[in-house]
């Protein structure tokens, strides 16, 4: 079937060429999308749109860039249905849980946006190219969440270091078994369960502190 023309506003092609290519994507993936039909789609030459991307990666780039921002834009939103401050030692984690259900939220809903984001054109798009992103990024919001932890007592300073990508790489690691259809998964009551079990997991991680009483390395038995 053809697709429909999206409505295009002269002095805006950039936007439009991104939102049409973000929509091939996700209805076909990246594999199949050129920028000229992207152009095509939204009535303009390819030599229109070569004046905005120099080629098909430039255009997936910028489609990555608004999935970080669409991100960004969901997990803040969780975060603020939680409350952003409060004496409540339970409200760092509360958030904690809300902006790790927005990423999978995200990963279901946009399955190829979310796959372009973490392959190449994204990853160029987040290694010295946050910049393409506009407004914070969501390490940086996952950072505040980690750093509202500490201020609140949850976790130590010492495990506040790498607290990122240890969180990040739980989290994306369950997205990326649900979207492989792991076995277990494929229900919307079992990913329920196992995704809170999992943040359960991550923030015990987190904020539990190193027992004083664990035997050192000198004293463990032999294997």
């Amino acid at each position: 079937m053809p697709r429909p023309r999206l409505p295009y506003h002269h002095g805006d092609l950039r936007n439009a060429l991104i939102a049409a290519a973000a929509q091939m994507v996700e209805q076909g993936g990246q594999e199949r999308f050129s920028l000229r039909e992207a152009a095509r789609s939204v009535g303009v030459t390819a030599n229109a749109a070569y004046r905005h991307f120099a080629d098909k990666s430039a255009l997936l780039t910028a489609v990555a860039a608004s999935g970080f921002e669409e991100l960004s834009h969901r997990m803040d939103a969780a975060m603020a249905r939680r409350g952003r401050t409060g004496s409540d030692s339970a409200t760092a984690t509360g958030r904690l849980r809300a902006v790790g259900r927005a990423y999978v939220e995200l990963a279901l809903e946009q399955p190829e946006l979310f796959r372009l984001m973490f392959g190449q054109s994204g990853l160029s798009c987040l290694d010295g190219g946050a910049s393409q992103i506009h407004g914070p990024t969501p390490a940086e919001l996952l950072g505040g969440v980690l750093d509202d932890l500490v201020a609140e007592g949850q976790m130590s300073t010492q495990r506040r270091a790498g607290a990122e990508l240890r969180a990040w790489a739980a989290v994306h690691g369950f997205a990326s078994l649900v979207l492989d259809g792991r076995t277990g998964l494929q229900t919307k009551a079992q990913r329920t369960d196992a995704l809170a079990a999992l943040l359960d997991f991550i923030i015990a991680g987190l904020c539990d502190r190193p027992s004083s009483t664990r035997p050192s390395s000198a004293r463990r038995p032999r294997e």
